[in-house]
């Protein structure tokens, strides 16, 4: 009996102490002048709370007339906040909808000063998740996710509320999982995260996205290193290069592998005047991506709360225009012709060096129209190699990366003489031999940008 009553003074005076600063009538609340946001915004503890609020546009609904009752964090408690996830350093590195359901979530809509509350009782918040009162031990607030948050000081009145120091942050449930904290969550992908941490990319793919990444494995990462013998570690490998590399592998949007066709698609990578990387994607007798990497079983459309991973089985390196040619099936009878074991130009070298060029690539379709057209001409290998070399040379425009909202009316010099680029009638380009030839304009046959250059697909063979 003795222990009881000892029980019952010890939070008779608990409940005393927390609500010394409060009253149970309304005069109190109603002579107050300041609302919760002026208490908060006065308070030194709570400057991180309050930019919180301000991140995530809530400020006006904490300064409404009404009734609330606010859970506090202080600034140490939104610190290990950010301690829990390595690339978050500041608030702008939370999503601003994840900082959101967290802050209302310390938003009761009823005022509930510190006498009001009870042992066990359950309390529903403005994120729609409820809390639970814990009076067993001191005053505690028990989230959904299993914390035990303890109340360091109570009833800071305001006149549309009441405030609740607390020493940590709620969580309405588990804090969602970004296309980083998932990279570092796959022991494969080890290699993967120290490659955007020295590459400085960690906090952009923690960004709100939606981001697709290919995630190259632990061993893509070594074969990529084992193919260059200066390369014995990430530290090897050039910051730009490793940057730029790694930004190939990121496209923009929420792409899953249902949503996938034989097309390109632009990444974040850059190559001349700063134009997105044109990333090849087949999906034909199998999904390949930049010719030869592949996804690996069991480990694609990993959804994350920014995205989703692939993971490919290599490191995928930017093309330039002529490894473009190569890995599109569309452009084989191109690669012969500029392959041809007769020429004297070498236009594998000339086309692998920095340009920029701007490539009007005939299709197979083009180039067999071209045959069709002579009699005599049944492969390339009947094509008097003089003449191939000719109308090489008339597709190329050495020195211009032009993407096609960037073609003008006018002539325009090749490295075999001059065409007309007419846009009145749709993206055409009028030879010197009297010809019409279309532009292909779409998303797999033009605007493909290389490091060195930029490919359009063209319908014809343009003949000087």
């Amino acid at each position: 009996m003795l222990l009881k009553s000892i029980k019952k003074v010890f939070f008779l005076s608990l409940f005393l102490g927390f609500g010394f600063l409060t009253s149970c009538d309304d005069d109190d609340t109603n002579a107050i002048e300041e609302n919760i946001v002026d208490i908060a915004s006065s308070d030194s503890n709570f400057s991180i709370l309050v930019q919180a609020l301000q991140r995530a546009d809530l400020v006006s609904a904490l300064q409404a007339d009404g009734s609330l009752t606010v859970f506090a964090p202080t600034n140490n408690a939104f610190q290990a906040l950010l301690d829990k996830k390595a690339a978050w350093n500041t608030l702008e590195d939370i999503p601003v909808e994840t900082l959101k359901s967290v802050l209302l979530y310390h938003v009761l809509p009823i005022y509930a000063p510190s006498q009001n509350l009870s042992d066990n009782q359950v309390v529903s918040t403005l994120n729609g998740a409820n809390l639970t009162i814990d009076l067993s031990s001191g005053v505690k607030i028990e989230s959904a996710t299993g914390q035990s948050v303890s109340v360091t000081q109570a009833d800071l009145l305001a006149k549309n509320g009441v405030i609740h120091v607390i020493n940590e942050v709620l969580l309405p449930g588990e804090l969602p999982k970004d296309i980083t904290d998932l990279a570092i969550a796959t022991p494969d992908l080890s290699i993967l995260v120290q490659a955007l941490q020295r590459a400085n990319l960690v906090g952009a793919l923690q960004a709100d996205g939606p981001y697709t990444v290919f995630a190259p494995t632990n061993a893509a990462f070594q074969a990529l290193l084992d193919s260059n013998a200066d390369w014995n570690s990430l530290d090897d490998i050039p910051v730009d290069v490793l940057t730029n590399v790694l930004l190939f592998h990121v496209i923009n949007g929420n792409v899953t592998s249902d949503m996938l066709s034989d097309t390109y698609v632009n990444t974040l990578a850059t190559g001349p005047n700063s134009e997105p990387l044109s990333l090849q994607i087949e999906v034909t007798g199998g999904i390949e991506f930049n010719g030869d990497a592949n996804p690996v079983s069991g480990s694609i459309n990993i959804a994350a709360s920014n995205g989703t991973i692939h993971v490919i089985d290599k490191v995928m390196l930017p093309p330039n225009v002529v490894t473009l040619a190569l890995n599109n099936a569309g452009f084989t009878s191109l690669v012969a012709a500029l392959t041809d074991s007769r020429h004297t130009t070498d236009f594998v070298s000339i086309l692998s060096g920095d340009g920029p060029f701007t490539i009007f690539a005939p299709t197979n379709a083009a180039f067999q129209a071209l045959l069709d057209s002579n009699d005599s001409w049944n492969s390339l290998a009947d094509i008097p190699i003089a003449t191939l070399d000719a109308v090489l040379k008339y597709h190329v425009v050495n020195g211009a990366n032009v993407q096609a909202d960037q073609l003008t009316n006018g002539d325009v010099t090749t490295l075999g003489g001059t065409i007309t680029i007419d846009l009145t009638s749709g993206a055409q380009i009028q030879t010197s031999s009297m010809q019409t030839v279309n532009i292909l304009v779409g998303a797999a046959t033009n605007d493909v940008q290389g490091t060195n250059g930029v490919i359009h697909a063209v319908d014809t063979v343009l003949l000087p």
